[in-house]
């Protein structure tokens, strides 16, 4: 008979588990408000749902990681980008339906625990959490040796919200000759890190503490900027019929995100030259020989949100958004057309 296997011996410890939960107890707290029901470790996450300020109630869910950045973080040795990154990004997803945030689910898998990438995960969901006035509300931390090599790490988050069904844009909105505005990015944000750190890493055989002088920090600095919420910014124009469609620049660039919210009978235009493509494009186009229509697939080419408004609303927006902080343009146009994309 053989000698005692226990689940520690066959590579989950359930104990420094539950240790590491406890040590993050805290930052999860701290998001918690009166609306909250359990605690961290139920089964299940409970919320008091106030609709008093809703005429049509709608409940909005998004689900979605991070990419490869993940591996960016683990050369760093730096994972709190990672919670920010999750909670930014499904900000924004909700944004586009015109929902603003009630709570926040994380999701963190690795071969082996190391409670430290966990703490600093959390803390940077905690902290964008606390700004935005979301519930961290649960999240489910997974050891499988046999699933992930040893050292990966995989991050995803889910995020649920509320919008009024009235201010819910939809393609019927759209008009021919409807302004497009983008808002500024500030770097590659969630999306394209497979073929960036191919060219950076394969191609140009650069290291991450290498300086770019034309951006003013290292290449792994670069990499890790955080992905933008533009909630605070946006949630002020959703009280009126001023934007008719939204899109969230993530994976699949203009191409595969603009026509999401355009009828089938219109295109958008994007003049290219107005705005100043940010520098870690240029380069990672520059060092791969990235054509054109794939750097536009791949990333968000400093534009990381893209508004459509009535063309005489146009500078009313871009004021408004000034206003909140955040740099944008009016960069294109709505026009006759099958559901594409054209950038000129």
């Amino acid at each position: 008979m053989p000698e005692e296997f226990t689940y520690r011996d066959a590579g989950v410890d359930i104990d420094a588990m539950n240790r590491a939960l406890e040590s993050i107890k805290e930052s999860v707290h701290r998001t918690f408000t009166p609306a909250v029901l359990s605690q961290m470790g139920s089964f299940g996450g409970m919320m008091a749902l106030d609709v008093s300020g809703y005429r049509q109630p709608v409940i909005v869910a998004s689900i979605d990681g991070v990419g490869t950045k993940v591996r960016v973080a683990r050369m760093m040795g730096q994972y709190r980008v990672l919670g920010h990154d999750l909670v930014a990004h499904g900000v924004n997803d909700l944004l586009v339906q015109a929902a603003k945030p009630l709570f926040f689910l994380d999701y963190l898998a690795m071969s082996k625990l190391e409670p430290q990438v966990l703490q600093e995960v959390v803390d940077g969901a905690s902290e964008l959490c606390q700004q935005l006035g979301i519930v961290l509300l649960g999240g489910e931390t997974a050891e499988m040796p046999d699933v992930y090599m040893p050292g990966e790490v995989d991050v995803a988050g889910c995020i649920v919200g509320l919008a009024e069904f009235q201010q819910i844009p939809t393609p019927s909105r759209v008009q021919v000759g409807d302004a497009v505005i983008g808002i500024a990015s500030n770097g590659l944000h969630t999306n394209g890190y497979t073929l960036a750190r191919r060219v950076f890493f394969d191609i140009a055989n650069m290291r991450l503490d290498e300086p770019l002088p034309e951006i003013g920090m290292t290449l792994g600095e670069a990499l890790l900027q955080p992905h933008r919420p533009y909630l605070n910014a946006i949630l002020p124009l959703l009280e009126s019929d001023t934007i008719h469609g939204m899109a969230h620049i993530t994976g699949g660039g203009f191409y595969d995100n603009i026509p999401r919210a355009l009828p089938s009978d219109m295109r958008v235009v994007i003049d290219r030259r107005s705005w100043e493509t940010p520098p870690l494009f240029m380069l990672i186009q520059q060092l791969g020989n990235v054509p054109d229509a794939e750097m536009f697939r791949a990333f968000n080419m400093g534009i990381g949100f893209v508004l459509i408004t009535a063309r005489e609303r146009a500078q009313d927006v871009l004021t408004s958004l000034q206003i909140s902080g955040e740099q944008a343009w009016l960069i294109g146009e709505v026009q006759r057309g099958s559901r594409e994309v054209q950038i000129i």
